[in-house]
């Protein structure tokens, strides 16, 4: 009976080493954007000499552009390096990948402003994106819409622009609530802010310099601390 040592090593197909050095690019560009993916399809197509040739048990396999990320049709290079066997070919590799990213819940028109509900994550694939993709809808909430976005559609940085219901010099009304108690005056914005947002405001009446969360247009609330 032959030890472990003195199995034969059988050569991996092309397709095979291939398909693995693409899955392996892929891991790691998703790790790298912080995300994980739902589903992937990962099709190569050897073509000229490597089309015909045996397999490789040393073959290195190179990507131009290889800073780019490993998604949609991608072109690979191939040389075989083995005993007895020097051959250079190409390969194209389709890689397709579902992540969950932020979409639009709902149509949203130019204009508005977005607001927890009109978000959602959903699976989608992102091969044919060219303008990036958002993770998370925290992140977007309080952001301007530039122009219509479909149900479904993914919302990116894009298609927003920053929108400040708060800015920096503004006379705000400031709520303030204690144990059930809510009474209100006036401020300065100390900064810009968007909504949800907690920002530096200055109390008029006291001169003090607080900490305030963003609720509208002009208007910020605090929770006063009972001493």
């Amino acid at each position: 009976m032959l030890g472990l040592s003195a199995l034969p090593v059988v050569a991996k197909s092309v397709e095979q080493q291939l398909h693995e050095q693409s899955s392996r690019e892929l891991q790691r560009y998703l790790q790298q954007v912080g995300t994980k993916a739902q589903k992937q399809q990962i099709d190569v197509k050897v073509s000229g000499a490597a089309a015909g040739m045996p397999d490789c048990p040393s073959l290195h396999i190179s990507r131009r552009q290889a800073q780019e990320p490993p998604l949609g049709r991608l072109s690979y290079q191939l040389q075989c390096t083995a005993p007895g066997q020097h051959w250079q070919g190409r390969a194209v590799v389709q890689i397709k990948v579902w992540v969950n990213l932020v979409v639009a819940s709902r149509t949203i028109e130019r204009d508005e402003i977005l607001h927890p509900d009109m978000l959602q994550l959903a699976p989608y694939e992102i091969s044919q994106l060219r303008h990036g993709f958002e993770l998370a809808t925290e992140a977007l909430q309080g952001l301007k819409v530039r122009r219509r976005i479909s149900t479904g559609q993914p919302v990116g940085r894009h298609l927003l622009s920053q929108h400040f219901l708060v800015n920096n010099g503004a006379i705000i009304t400031i709520a303030v609530n204690l144990d059930g108690f809510s009474a209100s005056t006036q401020g300065t914005a100390l900064e810009n802010g968007q909504l949800g947002q907690k920002i530096k405001v200055r109390n008029n009446s006291s001169g003090m310099t607080i900490e305030a969360v963003v609720t509208g247009e002009n208007l910020v609330e605090t929770i006063a601390k009972r001493n």
